[in-house]
């Protein structure tokens, strides 16, 4: 019988970059105010893919200012 993987809780989210999604978070709670800050701090965003993970920071920006 094959062991089923569970996921991580912590994925990471910038594949090229190797940055996690607490990272991120961490950054926002932390109060950057738009990608270019989050990608200034950690990095996400900025690597050789063009930033395929910006579409996703975004929405997470957007939507903790909400809060």
């Amino acid at each position: 019988m094959k062991k089923e993987k569970k996921p991580t809780q912590n994925p990471i989210i910038c594949l090229c970059n190797q940055i996690r999604r607490d990272t991120i978070m961490q950054a926002i709670r932390d109060g950057v105010k738009n990608t270019d800050e989050l990608y200034d701090l950690t990095g996400a965003g900025v690597g050789p893919c063009g930033g395929s993970c910006r579409t996703t920071t975004k929405k997470w920006i957007e939507d903790y200012k909400k809060k």
